[in-house]
């Protein structure tokens, strides 16, 4: 024992308490490999192993990839020297023989793939340099999937290419580092002939291979039937068809595609007068149900005749050439019906069986609800016709709308009472839901006045089954709750909340339901016209609407005076601009767009006539002059008409509808005589100015 370890052992026997060596000291036999490069896997075998002790190289620890009662496997660390392995738990130490590090190994190289393609599962050898002698020390793998080493010396390995390989180069690890292959091993899929349809065959029939790796050209795949060959009327990669001959018998079929790999199912194909399926009734049915199945070629002796269903096999009550009838097993599920007849087959029908399960009524959906509402009754062993589904609701009859094998909505039926809800299912049984329904009758509204309105307006709903309790009752529009402003049986007035949208009311009452209106109430954006400038003209005028909330769409405007529509020439949502249009009559002006409150000026729009001025008498004179102006159209209202001259007022003295008189004013100059009348349009300005005597022109 190395002087060191017994001196650890003497100090450890001093000081350990007499538990310690209650615990089993592990035993070392040996070392494999007894040398090796830096890199190398090192077993350390013998007994008594655990984790309680760490591994140590020349005094240095070393982390072991593998802890095992008999056995711990270690990697020689880089820069390693001859030593020996240690295995320490501090206070005890067990030492092996002694290691010998060698230079390390040179890389291996990988030269060749012989073949260059295989499928999963077969060998292929590998061609190059510096592989580990042992074969166990040359870890292969392509992509990162391993590779079984089967045998190998330093110049080739024999490996198994692995399941769910995919293409590409094969790498090879030794001590002396890794190597990768010069070229790519191509991974083809496995050939195998996974079935063959259809199972039995006429001559001359056509029989389809299914399965995987066959070659794509028709050449290149060799059929064979029971060893005699086939033409090959169709290739793919997953796919062959072949022709049966005329005079051919059953047997196994067997294919062979470049590279030699050859397939042979263990299955025979049976060639003769293969019986076909048409058609069986019921098409869904419970386990023990009868089916009555027609084809052709039954024969008519039952025991020549087996039917699996679902996977099981069914009892087989009566045969004819052309009809079978058998019983659907208690452990089958849904799927096709196969049948073989006379050692031909199995054939397949040409849809599934439906096997349903028991019937039962697991959840109601809605648990109330009123005349006509939907209901969704969940449960096993429903039809998925319709009509082969009977529900009832305290055995009045309900319509079912659709069907699944787990699912029924139905109808609650007119005259119905609480109860419990009652399914049958032609050729599967009954059953009755476990927990009652209430047939309830929920509020219904009839009527909203009105139909539209701005946010806090204030809305009556009308109908009926409103609850009498108005605890119970709440209201709301678009999903939104309402407020509401006063209650009874018939009639709820609630008030438009803010910014509710378009959509519909619902009243919701405790244990009897939510009634919905069966229109909507339309939200309008509240319109304000504050004033029409100005609020009356004559033909071809420019006027102004000014306000909140227009709509700036003149495709979705409506303008009228009265009853005639009117085109804005400019709109906004604060200003419309329209010409006064000829032909216009005095009227209200009503503003209207969809979704928007219409909105109606407080006084009717005044369509004038435009005045005329055909005179201006005296032509001069001083201040106090009385003036005179001639034409039509000037009203009566003294307080509708100006008259400057000048740019100063000459006040109204007197005013008909075809005569206006004023009186120059002391400041009055030379100037333009300038005539005003409201709602009539542009100031007019007479063509020639008024002469104040001994007065200048005002400059201009």
């Amino acid at each position: 024992m190395h002087p060191r370890s017994a001196l650890l052992l003497a100090l450890a026997a001093l000081s350990a308490p007499t538990a310690l060596y209650a615990q089993a000291r592990p035993m070392i036999e040996h070392i494999e490999p007894t040398a090796g490069p830096p890199g190398t896997r090192v077993r350390i075998v013998g007994r008594g192993f655990n984790r309680a002790y760490r591994v140590l190289f020349n005094e240095h620890a070393v982390s072991a990839t593998e802890v095992l009662p008999e056995r711990i496997t270690v990697t020689v660390p880089e820069g390693a020297q001859t030593g020996r392995w240690v295995l320490s738990n501090g206070s005890d130490e067990v030492e092996t023989e002694v290691f010998r590090v060698t230079a390390a190994e040179p890389a291996p190289t990988v030269t060749a793939i012989e073949p260059a393609a295989a499928a999963p599962g077969a060998e292929v050898t590998l061609r190059g340099t510096n592989f580990s002698a042992r074969a166990i020390d040359n870890t292969v793998r392509i992509g990162n999937l391993p590779m079984v080493v089967r045998s190998g010396d330093s110049t080739s390995l024999r490996v198994i290419v692995p399941e769910g390989a995919q293409t590409g180069p094969v790498f090879v690890r030794t001590g002396g580092g890794e190597g990768r292959s010069t070229g790519d091993l191509t991974v083809a899929e496995r050939l195998i002939i996974r079935e063959f349809v259809p199972a039995a065959v006429q001559p001359g029939g056509h029989v389809t291979l299914r399965g995987a790796g066959f070659a794509a050209g028709l050449t290149a795949n060799r059929v064979t039937l029971n060893g005699r060959p086939l033409r090959v009327l169709r290739a793919s990669a997953t796919e062959v068809e072949v022709e049966v001959p005329v005079n051919a018998q059953g047997g196994t079929f067997a294919i062979v595609v470049p590279g030699g790999a050859r397939y042979e199912t263990a299955t025979r194909l049976y060639v003769g007068p293969a019986p076909t399926i048409r058609d069986f009734a019921p098409a869904h049915t419970a386990a023990g149900g009868r089916v009555t199945m027609h084809g052709t070629q039954f024969g008519s002796d039952a025991a020549r005749v087996s039917i699996i269903v679902g996977g099981r096999p069914a009892q087989v009550v009566s045969v004819a050439p052309a009809e079978i009838v058998f019983t659907v097993p208690r452990d089958a599920h849904t799927g096709r019906i196969g049948l073989t007849a006379n050692g031909i087959g199995p054939v397949e029908s040409p849809a599934d069986l439906t096997v349903l399960e028991a019937v039962s009524v697991t959840r109601v959906e809605p648990r109330a609800g009123d005349v006509g509402d939907t209901i969704t009754l969940s449960g096993t062993g429903f039809s998925p016709v319709p009509a082969d589904n009977q529900v009832t609701l305290n055995a009045q009859r309900a319509s079912v709308v659709t069907a699944t094998a787990t699912e029924l909505t139905v109808l609650v039926p007119p005259g119905a009472r609480s109860g419990q809800w009652h399914v049958s299912v032609n050729n599967n049984g009954e059953a009755r839901a476990r927990d009652p329904f209430m047939v309830t009758q929920r509020p219904h509204i009839t009527a909203l006045e009105p139909d539209r309105g701005i946010p806090g307006a204030q809305i009556t709903l009308r109908g009926t089954n409103f609850p009498t309790d108005r605890s119970l009752v709440s209201v709301r529009l678009n999903g939104q709750e309402v407020d509401v402003r006063s209650y009874a049986r018939e009639a709820i007035e609630v008030t438009v909340p803010r910014n509710a949208q378009t959509g519909r009311f619902e009243v919701v009452a405790r244990l009897q339901g939510t009634g919905r209106a069966p229109m909507d109430f339309t939200v309008l954006q509240p319109v304000t016209l504050r004033a029409v400038e100005p609020a009356g003209a004559p033909v071809g005028s420019t006027v102004v609407l000014r306000g909140e909330g227009f709509e700036p769409d003149p495709a979705r405007l409506t303008l009228r005076v009265g009853t005639t529509v009117i085109r804005p020439s400019r709109t906004s949502t604060s200003e419309i601009e329209f010409v006064v249009p000829r032909g216009l009559r005095t009227g209200p002006l009503t503003l209207e767009a969809e979704g928007r409150q219409p909105v109606t000026s407080p006084e009717p729009f005044e369509v004038t006539l435009a005045p005329v001025l055909t005179a201006v008498t005296p032509p001069r004179g001083p201040a106090g002059t009385r003036v005179t102006l001639r034409g039509r159209n000037f009203g009566t209202v003294t307080g509708n008409v100006g008259v400057t001259i000048n740019g100063v007022a000459c006040p109204i003295a007197s005013v008909t509808p075809t005569v206006i008189t004023c009186v120059t004013a002391a400041e009055a100059r030379t100037g333009p005589v300038v005539l005003t009348i409201a709602r009539a349009g542009a100031p007019i300005t007479w063509r020639v100015p008024f002469v104040v005597p001994d007065a200048a022109p005002a400059a201009h």
